[in-house]
C-alpha cells in the first residue's frame, strides 16, 4: 500500500492511496468463506457450496466493499498518525483521477480531495473590553409587576356589558351582500377575542358596551387585524380559503368575561413566592424587586454573551476551504442544497463554521472538557426554557428531567446539547478574561440600546 498526500494550498490537499492485491486479498477471502458459510444455495446444503459459486455470485461485491472500506480507513489511519486536521469528509478527487478498474486489474488506485482546517491564533485578553449595562429597577416598574401578577392570579368573571380588556365569546356568521346569512358560507362559528387587539378604532368602539345577546355586523378582516392565519384559525378554515371571504360577518355575543384582579394579600404572596416566603407587603415588594432585578442581570448578560460572539469573529481571521465547502455541502446535502443556490446558503453555513472553529480552537486554550454532567444540564436549562416560551413558566422539575433525559437519548440533541455546554464554559472563560465598561442604563434605555443594536446587525 502507497499513500501520498499533496498539500496544495494551506487549505486544500489531495490524497492518494494505491492498493495492492497484497493489501486486500486477506481481507476478501475471508468475507468469502463467511458467506460461504452463512449463504443458502439452491442444490445445496447451507456452508456446502463451491467456493467458486460464491466468488461468482458475490466475489466482486465482496471486492468492492472491502477495497473501498481498507481506502477510507488507511485515508483516516495516515489523516490521524500525521496530525492533519480537515474540515468536512474527503470528497472523490477533482483533480486527480482514481483508477478502480476491478474487472482488468489487480491494483486500484483511490484519490481523495481534502478540506483542511485553517490554522490561526486565539486573540483574546484582558485588552478587549465590553460595554456592560447594570439596569436599575425602580418603583415604579416593582409596581407595574404587582399589577401584572394581580391580573394573572386574578378570577374571570361574568359582566354585563363589554370593555376593552374583557374577553368575548361571540357567534361569527358570514352575510351575504344584502347583509343575509350567506348560502354555504361560515356559519354559527363560535370564537373568542379581545377588544382591546382590535386596532381598528371605529370598530372597537361599536363593540364596547354591547351586551349578551346583542347582535353587529363587524368586517372579519378588521376584526382580527388583517392577520390570515388567526381568521383561519377562529373561523377553522384552511388559510388559503381566507382570501375568498365575504368581509361582511354577523358578530352576535354570547358573553363575557372580565378579570378580577388578585388581592395584595397573604395568598397571593404565597401563590407568587411560595408558603410564608413573605408576610406582609413590604417583604413581597421586595421580594419581587430581586427577583426582576434577577431578571434584567440575566438579561445583560445575555447581551455580553452576545457581545462575546462579535468580538470573537472581529478578532479572528478564519479562512475556509469555500469552494471544497460548497461540492460538500452539494454532494452530502443535496435536499437543501444545489449549484443553483449553494453560493447564497454558503454564507450562513460558513459563518456558523467559523464560529464553531473559533470556539474550538478557545477550548483547546482554556483546556475546556464537556464531560455528560455538562450536557446534562445545558439539556435542564434547554428543556425549561423552551416550556417558557410555549406558556408553561413554572414546571414541576421531574417532568421537566423526564422530558430532558427523553431528548437525551437522540444522537442528534445530544450533539446539540454537547454544542451548548461547550460555549456556555468557553464564554464564562472569556468572561473572566476580558475587561468591562459598566453602564447604568434604566429599563427602558437597556432595550432601546438592545434595539439599536439589533438594527446594525
Amino acid at each position: 500500500m502507497e499513500l501520498n498526500f499533496n498539500k496544495i494550498d494551506d487549505l486544500n490537499a489531495t490524497l492518494t492511496v494505491a492498493l495492492t492485491k497484497a493489501d486486500y486479498a486477506e481481507s476478501v477471502e475471508k468475507e468469502l468463506k463467511k458467506h460461504q458459510k452463512n449463504i443458502s444455495v439452491k442444490g445445496f446444503r447451507q456452508g456446502a457450496a463451491p467456493m467458486g459459486m460464491i466468488k461468482s455470485i458475490y466475489g466482486k461485491s465482496i471486492l468492492v466493499d472491502e477495497i473501498n472500506k481498507l481506502a477510507s480507513q488507511s485515508l483516516y489511519d495516515y489523516l490521524k498518525e500525521n496530525n492533519i486536521d480537515i474540515i468536512a469528509q474527503p470528497l472523490a478527487s477533482e483533480t486527480v483521477a482514481s483508477d478502480v478498474d476491478i474487472d482488468t486489474k489487480e491494483d486500484y488506485t483511490f484519490a481523495f480531495d481534502l478540506g483542511l482546517a485553517p490554522i490561526f491564533e486565539f486573540n483574546i485578553s484582558s485588552k478587549d473590553s465590553l460595554d456592560r449595562f447594570v439596569i436599575s429597577v425602580d418603583d415604579a416598574e416593582v409596581n407595574k409587576e404587582l399589577e401584572t401578577l394581580q391580573v394573572r392570579y386574578g378570577t374571570m368573571d361574568k359582566t354585563d356589558s363589554i370593555e376593552e380588556k374583557d374577553v368575548v365569546n361571540a357567534v361569527l356568521t358570514e352575510l351575504n351582500d344584502k347583509n343575509e346569512p350567506l348560502d354555504g358560507g361560515v356559519s354559527d362559528k363560535k370564537t373568542s377575542f379581545t377588544p382591546e387587539l382590535i386596532t381598528d378604532g371605529d370598530l372597537k368602539n361599536s363593540i364596547i358596551g354591547k351586551k349578551t345577546g346583542d347582535t353587529l355586523t363587524v368586517d372579519i378582516f378588521k376584526l382580527f387585524n388583517d392577520n390570515e392565519s388567526v381568521i383561519a384559525s377562529s373561523l377553522g378554515l384552511a388559510k388559503e380559503a381566507v382570501k375568498d371571504l365575504n368581509k361582511s360577518f354577523q358578530l352576535v355575543v354570547e358573553d363575557a368575561s372580565r378579570r378580577i384582579p388578585a388581592e395584595l394579600n397573604q395568598e397571593l404572596f404565597d401563590k407568587v413566592l411560595g408558603e410564608n416566603v413573605a408576610t406582609d407587603l413590604d417583604t413581597f415588594k421586595a421580594k419581587i424587586k430581586e427577583n426582576i432585578e434577577a431578571y434584567y442581570k440575566n438579561e445583560s448578560e445575555q447581551h455580553v454573551e452576545h457581545m462575546i460572539g462579535h468580538l470573537l469573529t472581529e478578532k479572528h481571521h478564519v479562512p475556509l476551504p469555500d469552494a471544497f465547502l460548497k461540492r460538500w455541502l452539494i454532494s452530502t446535502k443535496e435536499e437543501n442544497y444545489n449549484a443553483e443556490n449553494v453560493d447564497e446558503r454558503y454564507q450562513e453555513e460558513s459563518k456558523v463554521l467559523r464560529e464553531i472553529l473559533i470556539r474550538e480552537k478557545a477550548a483547546k486554550q482554556f483546556n475546556v472538557v464537556i464531560n455528560q454532567e455538562d450536557i446534562e444540564q445545558a439539556s435542564l436549562g434547554y428543556t425549561l426554557s423552551m416550556f417558557r416560551n410555549y406558556g408553561l413558566q413554572n414546571p414541576e422539575f421531574e417532568f421537566v428531567k423526564k422530558f430532558s433525559d427523553d431528548s437525551l437519548k437522540k444522537r442528534d440533541y445530544v450533539e446539540q446539547m454537547n454544542d451548548i455546554a461547550l460555549r456556555r464554559k468557553v464564554y464564562n472563560e472569556i468572561k473572566n478574561i476580558i475587561s468591562y465598561n459598566d453602564k447604568p442604563v434604566t429599563i427602558e434605555e437597556f432595550y432601546k440600546q438592545i434595539e439599536a443594536h439589533n438594527h446594525q446587525h
